[in-house]
C-alpha cells in the first residue's frame, strides 16, 4: 500500500440505502443519496464505473495543476508515492475517504467538489433528489435544494444537530453499503458540513469560534448556532441576499464618500438588521457599536469588507455606524 487503503467507487441501487433516516421521521428513504452513485465500499465486489473513476481523476489533475504541483510534490504532501498519485489520475483506483479528506485539506479544495455528486441533492441530509422527492417552499412550490422529508412548506420538518444525524444514521449507512462504522462516520462527517443547512455554523466556528467563545461564553455562541440551524430556508435566503446587498450598498456609499449621507444611513440600517437576523434580534446600541468597532482590530473583517468594496470600506462602515448612533 502507498500510505492509504485504496477503495473503489461502486454504484449502489437506491433501495440499498433505505431506512437511513428513520430515526428522525417516519420516512423510509435513503440518506446521502449520492452515495448510491459514488459510495466508498471496500467489501462490495463490484467493478467501479469507469465514468465515476475518471470524473475524480480529472478533478484531481485539475486541482493539482491549479496549485502548480507536480505528482511528486503532491505525493510528498500526502505521504504517498508518486505512483499512487499517478494511478489515481489515470482512473485505475480511487483513494479512500480519509485520503480524500487529506487531499482536500492539502489543496484547499472542498471535499464535495472532489466527490462525484449528482446535480441535485438535499442540502440538509445529502439525499439524491428526483422530481418526486423535492420539498416545497412557503408558497407550496417545489424546491430542488431540499428533500420533502427534511423540508416542507418553507420549514424543516424535524429538529436535529449534525452530530445527532451522523450518530443515528452512520450505523445504517455502514450496514447497507458494507462500509465499516468508522468509514461511514468519516464519510458523513466529511460531507454533511458542506451542505447548506450545516455550512454556516461550521464556517463561523472555524473562523471565529474560539475567540467568540472566549469573549461571549459558550452559552451565547451555542445559542447563536442554534438560531442559525433552526432558521427556516426562506429566512436564511433573506439573510444571504441582505449580506450581498450590504456589500453593494457599502460600495455605493463609499464611492459617495459621505458617512452622513442617506446612502450611508441606509447602509447602517441594513447592516444592523443583518446582524439581528443572525442573533435573533437586533443588537442593542452599545453592543452593536462595540461589535462594529471591533472590525478595525481584526484583519479578517477588514478583508471581508475592503476586498469587494474598496480600500477603506471597513473604516467607512464603522464611521457611518458611529455617526448614525450619535457618536
Amino acid at each position: 500500500m502507498d500510505g492509504s487503503a485504496e477503495t473503489t467507487f461502486t454504484c449502489l441501487p437506491t433501495h440499498v440505502l433505505e431506512s437511513m433516516h428513520s430515526g428522525f421521521s417516519s420516512r423510509n428513504q435513503p440518506l446521502l443519496g449520492y452515495a448510491s452513485i459514488c459510495a466508498y465500499a471496500d467489501v462490495i465486489e463490484t467493478s467501479p464505473p469507469r465514468g465515476a473513476l475518471m470524473a475524480f481523476a480529472e478533478k484531481l489533475v485539475a486541482v493539482r495543476r491549479a496549485h502548480n504541483l507536480t505528482q511528486d510534490q503532491l505525493a510528498e504532501k500526502l505521504y504517498v508515492t508518486r505512483q499512487a498519485v499517478s494511478r489515481w489520475e489515470r482512473g485505475e483506483v480511487t483513494p479512500g475517504i480519509d485520503m480524500m479528506k487529506l487531499i482536500a485539506a492539502v489543496t484547499g479544495e472542498p471535499l464535495a467538489h472532489l466527490l462525484e455528486m449528482p446535480e441535485h441533492y438535499c442540502e440538509s441530509c445529502g439525499m439524491y433528489l428526483t422530481p418526486d422527492d423535492c420539498g416545497t417552499d412557503a408558497a407550496g412550490n417545489k424546491t430542488d435544494h431540499y428533500c420533502k422529508w427534511c423540508y416542507d412548506r418553507g420549514g424543516y420538518t424535524y429538529e436535529t444537530t449534525m452530530e445527532a444525524m451522523i450518530e443515528d444514521c452512520a450505523p445504517r449507512l455502514a450496514k447497507n453499503t458494507g462500509m465499516t462504522l468508522d468509514e461511514a462516520v468519516s464519510l458523513m462527517g466529511a460531507v454533511l458540513p458542506q451542505l447548506e443547512r450545516w455550512r454556516a455554523v461550521r464556517e463561523n466556528e472555524q473562523h471565529y469560534g474560539a475567540e467568540a467563545r472566549e469573549r461571549y461564553g459558550n452559552e451565547a455562541v451555542d445559542a447563536m448556532n442554534e438560531r442559525i440551524l433552526d432558521m427556516d430556508p426562506a429566512t436564511w435566503n433573506d439573510m444571504k441576499e441582505l449580506e450581498k446587498a450590504i456589500l453593494g450598498q457599502l460600495s455605493i456609499a463609499l464611492f459617495d464618500g459621505d458617512t452622513t449621507s442617506p446612502e450611508a444611513a441606509n447602509l447602517v440600517q441594513m447592516h444592523r438588521r443583518w446582524i439581528g437576523l443572525q442573533w435573533g434580534a437586533e443588537p442593542e446600541r452599545d453592543i452593536y457599536l462595540g461589535l462594529v468597532r471591533g472590525y478595525l482590530a481584526d484583519p479578517r473583517f477588514i478583508s471581508y469588507y475592503d476586498e469587494p468594496c474598496g480600500k477603506g470600506a471597513t473604516a467607512f462602515l464603522v464611521t457611518a455606524v458611529e455617526g448614525a448612533l450619535g457618536e
